[in-house]
C-alpha cells in the first residue's frame, strides 16, 4: 500500500535539521535557525544524492531496469515504483521548513523535486552516461534544492558540491 506524500512527510523525524546550538529548521524556528540549519539540511541532501548517484553508475544496467521495466509491469509494477519514489519524501520533507514562504509550497514538491533527479538520471543511463552521473551532482542538487531554499541558496549549495568533487 503506497503511503501519501502527506503521511511521509509528517513521518520525517524532528531531529533531521539540528543546526547551530542545536537550533532547527522547522516551523516558526527557521527565522532564529538562520543560514546555518538551511547549510546542513542541504548538505545532508547533497550527500545522500552522492551515495544515491555513485550506486547508480557502479550499477546502471540494475538501476534501468528498476526505472524502466518496474513502471511498465502494469498497475502493480507502477504502484510499487512510485511507492519507492515516495521512500525520499521524508528526505526533502524538513526543506519546507527552510523555505521563505513554505505555506506558499505545492504540497507535491517533494515529488517534484524528486521527478527532476530522476529525469536526469534516466536520461544519463539511456545515453549510456551513467558512470558520468557523480559529476552531476552540483547540477542535480541544485533541482532538488531550489524549490526549498530559492536560487541563490541553491546555486551556493551547488557551488559547494562543485568544490567538493
Amino acid at each position: 500500500m503506497s503511503v501519501s506524500v502527506r503521511e511521509a512527510r509528517e513521518s520525517a523525524p524532528d531531529t533531521a535539521l539540528e543546526g547551530p546550538a542545536g537550533k532547527r529548521c522547522q516551523g516558526e524556528r527557521v527565522a532564529s535557525a538562520g543560514p546555518g540549519a538551511r547549510e546542513e539540511w542541504s548538505e545532508r541532501v547533497r550527500g545522500g544524492l552522492e551515495g544515491l548517484l555513485g550506486e547508480i553508475a557502479a550499477q546502471p544496467q540494475a538501476a534501468r531496469a528498476l526505472m524502466r521495466s518496474l513502471p511498465a509491469a502494469g498497475p502493480a509494477g507502477y504502484r510499487c515504483y512510485t511507492t519507492l519514489l515516495e521512500t525520499f519524501v521524508p528526505f526533502l520533507a524538513p526543506g519546507r521548513s527552510c523555505a521563505d514562504a513554505p505555506d506558499e509550497l505545492p504540497s507535491e514538491v517533494e515529488m517534484l523535486a524528486i521527478g527532476a533527479v530522476e529525469t536526469i538520471v534516466l536520461r544519463e543511463i539511456d545515453e549510456g552516461r551513467a558512470a558520468q552521473l557523480p559529476a552531476l551532482l552540483p547540477a542535480i542538487l541544485f533541482s532538488v534544492l531550489m524549490p526549498f531554499l530559492g536560487p541563490e541558496r541553491a546555486a551556493e549549495a551547488m557551488r559547494r558540491a562543485e568544490q567538493a568533487i
